[in-house]
C-alpha cells in the first residue's frame, strides 16, 4: 500500500469505515493520526494510510473492538 496522508473523510471512504465513528476515534485519540498546522495557524488532522492499515490489521488479529 502506498503511504499517503489523507483527510479523515478520505480515510473513511478508502477503508470503508463509518465517518462519524472515525471522527470520534480521532478525537478520543484511539487511532493513529497526525496534526498538521499551516502558516495561518489552522490545524488539520490527517491519517497516514499505511499506519492506519497496520493499526487495523493489529486490531483484527487481537479481535479488538473500536
Amino acid at each position: 500500500m502506498d503511504t499517503r496522508l489523507v483527510s479523515i473523510k478520505e480515510a473513511s471512504k478508502k477503508f470503508n469505515f463509518p465517518l462519524q465513528k472515525l471522527y470520534r476515534a480521532v478525537e478520543e485519540r484511539k487511532v493513529p493520526f497526525i496534526e498538521i498546522e499551516n502558516l495561518s495557524g489552522t490545524k488539520s488532522k490527517k491519517i497516514n494510510t499505511k499506519t492506519f492499515a497496520e493499526w487495523l490489521d493489529k486490531l483484527s488479529e487481537e479481535n479488538g473492538t473500536i
